[in-house]
């Protein structure tokens, strides 16, 4: 990194924290030559590189300053509205596809101004997540835990199946602590506090449960990937490896696969949640 990109980097990093707002006046060449010791070409060059990122502009008996976003609706340009663009880029192109340069170019913004709205690529994806988790509605308690703690699981599975890149987002063994997933934990282990009787053992069951619907979860997007790669439903991929199942699978050998795939098999998310989620909640309702 050269002197010039150096001393660019670390007024970029006041401007994108915030501690020079839009029509504040940056560091003039000379400032910049007297405080960080260099040539009048570096300095120029600061201010220029600045320039190019769209972050900064030379005003008429002002001098440089920091330049507002451009290019976005400006009731857009704000934190959450941020927040909200990167969510709808990762519900159509996937969390991946969430990058700085992705959002800034949503926006109509430089990239570097995204982080004037959000510190960084980590915090972005934790704003992600409170945002979607706070979609979770979890139903007024009725009383009967089983009732309870299907509504709640039901709900997230919702909101799972709205932003399938949410279930490979969360993190199973060292979570984030999100604000708006308190209200339906709480449900969820209050519950399982009331089936169970014994915390510990009903924070195993809080977990084994969010393994499970994560573990369908995670379903959603790959299927939407596979299906925009290969123009191909599930039935559809799969009727065309029928042949390949049957070489590796001859019937006197494997008679009850080969009835399954003789009889056909409609995959479906939200058959597998539901008819896994009652097994697991009959498991639990076995140990009252």
């Amino acid at each position: 990194m050269s002197r010039a990109e150096q001393i660019a980097e670390e007024i970029r990093h006041r401007i994108v924290t915030g501690m020079l707002r839009p029509g504040d006046v940056v560091p003039s060449t000379r400032a910049i030559m007297r405080d960080h010791n260099v040539a009048m070409a570096t300095a120029s060059r600061v201010l220029a590189l600045l320039q190019d990122e769209g972050l900064v502009e030379a005003t008429p008996g002002r001098g440089t300053v920091v330049l507002a976003p451009a290019g976005a609706d400006p009731a857009v340009l704000t934190a959450d509205g941020v927040v909200g663009v990167a969510v709808q880029i990762a519900d159509a192109e996937s969390l991946a596809g969430v990058s700085m340069r992705r959002l800034g170019a949503a926006l109509g913004i430089p990239t570097m101004a995204v982080y004037r709205y959000v510190p960084s690529r980590d915090d972005l994806e934790s704003a992600m997540l409170d945002r979607v988790l706070g979609e979770v509605a979890v139903p007024s308690p009725s009383g009967a835990w089983r009732t309870d703690l299907e509504g709640a699981v039901g709900a997230l599975w919702q909101v799972m199946v709205r932003h399938p890149w949410l279930a490979g987002a969360l993190s199973m063994t060292r979570p984030a602590a999100l604000p708006s997933a308190m209200a339906m934990s709480e449900r969820m282990l209050a519950c399982l506090v009331e089936a169970v009787g014994d915390p510990v053992q009903a924070f195993t069951d809080y977990l084994t449960v969010l393994h499970f619907v994560r573990g369908v979860g995670l379903t959603l997007e790959l299927e939407l990937s596979d299906l925009a790669e290969t123009g191909l439903t599930n039935d559809e991929w799969v009727d065309t490896r029928l042949s390949d199942l049957r070489r590796v699978a001859p019937p006197e050998q494997f008679p009850t696969m080969n009835a399954i795939m003789a009889a056909g098999y409609p995959y479906d998310a939200d058959v597998l949640f539901e008819s896994g989620l009652r097994v697991l909640l009959d498991g639990l309702a076995a140990r009252e």
